[in-house]
């Protein structure tokens, strides 16, 4: 075989050999595309379903925003299948708070903290913690409990859990408060009322710190105070239809007993503010909200 032969094959050798290169790496880069773009879609699809599920919150459609939670969470896994992602993860666990989901929670933003989401690691403690204390209450370990939910309270930085924990923590103090002898009693639920105003320093415009706000002033007699708290709960809006509903009634309680209580310049100036404000809501009379039958 002479030269040129020679250099013909060689030749004719690396064209083959780097079109074979070319093509396996072609092929490498479109599933890796394929891939990502799978994720992509997937995290999309789970951050949508999750939008919807606070929207649906929001209107207070408690089984459909269930539902929306779930699929998110679903989209999430099925994005996890194909690349291990940390805002997969964190959207699966948020998911999974909504659905009271401790352990996977935990588990969640544990993988998304590995995977570099440094607020994973703490959100994934107190999500630890909260699913404790919520176990804690089931075997009657109240205190426990309590101390558990304290704790939240007064140093969680994960926005879900603390409010859940403040909703349980005022729901058990105020059983407890509610036995013991009045000079005691008073000076129990002002000292509870302080840590919620605590909360409402720092989230204001959340309803529900002026929901519990106002079931605490009840309790302390000062109803035209709570009355004003649970309008500011009703406005600004609250996590569930359950505790819309317990608002409203609790405004109707404060009405009839300033009804009773205040005199009659404060009462009409009042009555005139609150029919105002049923007017506006859409209720069918003063005692009757459009959600309540007759």
């Amino acid at each position: 075989m002479d030269g040129k032969t020679k250099l013909a094959i060689n030749f004719q050798n690396k064209s083959i050999f780097n079109i074979s290169s070319i093509f396996s790496l072609g092929f490498i880069l479109a599933l890796f595309l394929f891939f990502s773009l799978a994720c992509s879609s997937h995290l999309q699809e789970a951050k949508l379903y999750f939008s919807q599920g606070q929207e649906h919150l929001q209107r207070y459609q408690t089984s459909e925003s269930r539902i929306s939670f779930q699929k998110a969470k679903e989209a999430a896994q099925a994005g996890i299948k194909k690349q291990s992602l940390a805002q997969l993860y964190v959207i699966k666990g948020l998911a999974e708070v909504q659905l009271e989901e401790w352990p996977e929670a935990e588990k969640s933003f544990s993988l998304a903290y590995s995977l570099g989401f440094e607020k994973g690691e703490e959100w994934a403690a107190e999500a630890a913690l909260y699913g404790l204390a919520q176990s804690l209450e089931e075997f009657g370990l109240t205190t426990l409990a309590l101390e558990s939910y304290s704790h939240l309270l007064s140093r969680s930085k994960f926005k879900p859990v603390t409010i859940l924990a403040a909703g349980r923590y005022v729901q058990i103090k105020l059983a407890q408060i509610l036995s013991l002898p009045p000079q005691e009693k008073s000076k129990n639920l002002e000292l509870l009322l302080e840590q919620i105003r605590k909360l409402l320093k720092q989230d204001y415009h959340l309803g529900y710190y002026h929901y519990l706000s106002s079931q605490i002033l009840s309790h302390r007699g000062r109803y035209q105070e709570s009355f004003e708290e649970g309008v500011m709960a009703r406005e600004l809006g609250l996590p569930s239809s359950e505790i819309f509903r317990d608002n409203d009634r609790q405004l109707i309680f404060c009405y009839r007993q300033l009804k009773k209580e205040l005199p009659p310049s404060e009462w009409n100036n009042f009555s005139v503010l609150y029919h105002r404000l049923t007017n506006q809501w859409g209720w069918r009379d003063e005692e009757t909200p459009s959600w309540m039958k007759r």
